[in-house]
């Protein structure tokens, strides 16, 4: 900003010293980062200079030999910080070309499938960023995940599948890889396939030159009942390592599993052959060789992983099938070094891609049930679900039963509302779309849906046992270390006007999509979006509740948080 002429007189009623802390303030809003003038008021010069203004040259202006100012009216940097705010502006310039490079790639498929594709997509990255998020030593900050996006959805303009676990393994092999957008998932697949397999050369050889060996035991945790095979529990890096050159895979191959056993996060069992005896020499066949190895999640009791020789996947076609069925009956009951039951709620989809089931369908231990003849109360192992979505055509009778096999939910099926003239005092859990004042009405339901299961609308609330920043600076170090980027220009301004006074409270929150709000995919503005939502009965949010409820809340990696509040800017 150039200044050109700055006076006052007696028939303004303003004092012309008093009003320059005020002009400089609004400079500084109007985005203003520097002020300039020519002093030829040598009084008033001097007054200047006391509010930070510098002489910089003197200048010939009409004969008159006048001093140039200047005012920086934001912080200078030092010669560090402009180096990284230069680089930060690089990354930044990058990690946008490859978010539009992504939005082009979703665009390139046809529109009859691009929806379901942009679906596989992101259930795919989802469940890749998730185990990369948790590796301590790996490096997924914004970067890799935009390039993480960006290459899945090119492999699946060729592709309607990936094994996620392979692909983690394969990430975790080479980490430079999601350092850019070059090369692509098909060939990081190729060259872990050959890692893999030169390494399972390498301790075949090993073993083979090894001898005189100890004995080594596995944890034996139980037999099918036929006596052909059992379970075991691999406890160290020996026996991982036999298990990959038997089986062809990478468990053995690198530190990774044996880390995460060590770390108590998972346990890595095998299914194998039960060990023989030859009667007529009276010794032990060589015949204990593993069928399956089954990766189990000790955090989420899931099945993470179950593969055959070279990572293939169970069948029904497989002799084993009925034995492996039973075993993972048995595995439920058996206990932990903690003493809690291997009782896992779920097997990896990916795991079952061998395995089809219609809509509505259920696959047990018994076979393929429909939804209509299931008991949910009878403990039957369910392997698999074919999809079952809720929609105001289905029996609440069949809807209570899909919702308490799906999400664990237990409810009486008067207890469920198709639309808001179905609520009432009783209602539990809500799946339909959403209209005025709905929030106000199901206040008291524990479970909403637009539609199930994947509508979920999620309440949020904070959390009282943390201890929260007290400071602005404060702030950006806790984000920072959270792997958190705060977008807009105006974040410091924000953090700078919370109330640090006022500790969380017991208000609640609401999580919704644009698509939940308005039933539709179409783009909405800002101000849209916050007039549906209060529309719905929901309030904005104050300018502290995002940054707080950020501190406690376990936000899953590389999604948005986006809190619709008052612009801070609002009126200037």
């Amino acid at each position: 900003m150039y200044i050109k002429y700055l006076a006052s007189n007696e028939n303004t009623g303003r004092n012309l010293l008093s009003e320059i802390p005020a002009f400089l303030e609004y400079a500084k809003q109007q985005g203003y980062t520097k002020i300039n003038f020519h002093g030829l008021n040598g009084r008033l010069n001097n007054v200047l200079t006391r509010y930070g203004f510098e002489r910089l040259h003197t200048d010939n202006m009409a004969s008159f030999m006048v001093d140039f100012y200047e005012k920086n009216l934001t912080d200078q940097k030092s010669e560090e910080e402009i180096t990284k705010d230069r680089i930060n502006a690089f990354e930044q310039k990058y990690i946008n070309e490859i978010k539009k490079e992504y939005v082009k790639t979703i665009n390139s498929f046809k529109e009859e499938i691009r929806k379901i594709k942009e679906d596989l997509i992101n259930k795919n990255n989802t469940e890749v960023s998730n185990q990369l998020s948790k590796e301590e030593d790996f490096e997924f900050k914004e970067r890799q995940q935009v390039v993480l996006k960006l290459k899945l959805a090119r492999y699946f303009q060729n592709n309607d599948i990936v094994d996620t676990n392979v692909l983690f393994d394969a990430i975790i092999e080479t980490p430079k890889f999601l350092d850019n957008d070059k090369g692509g998932l098909h060939r990081l697949l190729e060259i872990h396939e050959q890692k893999t397999l030169q390494k399972i050369a390498e301790l075949k050889k090993e073993r083979a030159e090894k001898t005189g060996e100890g004995l080594n035991p596995y944890e034996a945790l139980f037999e099918t009942d036929n006596g052909k095979y059992y379970m075991a529990r691999l406890l160290n890096m020996p026996h991982l390592q036999e298990e990959s050159a038997y089986m062809n895979h990478c468990v053995g191959t690198s530190d990774s599993y044996i880390n995460k056993i060590k770390k108590g996060e998972v346990e890595i069992l095998s299914f194998r052959n039960t060990q023989t005896i030859d009667k007529e020499n009276n010794k032990l066949n060589n015949d204990d060789k593993p069928v399956f190895t089954i990766e189990y999640n000790l955090k989420t009791k899931t099945i993470e992983q179950m593969k055959s020789y070279n990572d293939g996947y169970l069948s029904k076609n497989d002799t084993y099938y009925n034995d492996v069925i039973e075993s993972l009956k048995k595995l439920r009951s058996t206990k932990t070094d903690t003493n809690e039951n291997r009782d896992f709620k779920k097997i990896n989809e990916s795991e079952l891609s061998n395995f089809e089931v219609q809509d509505y369908h259920i696959l047990t231990e018994n076979g393929e049930v429909n939804l209509k003849d299931f008991d949910p109360d009878n403990n039957t192992f369910i392997l698999k679900m074919g999809n079952m979505p809720i929609t105001p055509e289905i029996p609440k009778s069949d809807a209570i039963k899909i919702m308490q096999i799906v999400e664990g939910i237990k409810i009486d099926k008067n207890e469920l509302a198709y639309n808001v003239n179905e609520i009432n005092e009783n209602t539990k859990a809500y799946i339909g779309s959403l209209g005025k004042d709905i929030f106000t009405k199901l206040s008291n339901t524990d479970h909403t849906y637009t539609s199930f299961p994947d509508g979920k609308v999620n309440k949020l609330e904070y959390k009282k046992d943390i201890v929260y920043p007290t400071n602005t600076q404060q702030w950006l170090d806790t984000f920072s270390e959270r792997n958190t980027k705060l977008e807009g220009s105006t974040t410091n301004e924000m953090l700078e006007k919370m109330d640090y006074t006022n500790l969380p409270s017991d208000q609640k929150f609401i999580t919704l999509s644009v698509k939940d709000l308005f039933n539709s995919n179409q783009t909405q503005t800002y101000q849209d979006i916050c007039n549906k939502a209060q529309e719905l009965g929901l309030e904005l949010c104050t300018q502290d509740d995002g940054p707080k409820l950020r501190r406690s809340y376990n936000q899953p990696n590389g999604t948005d948080f986006i809190t619709a509040m008052k612009s801070i800017t609002e009126g200037r």
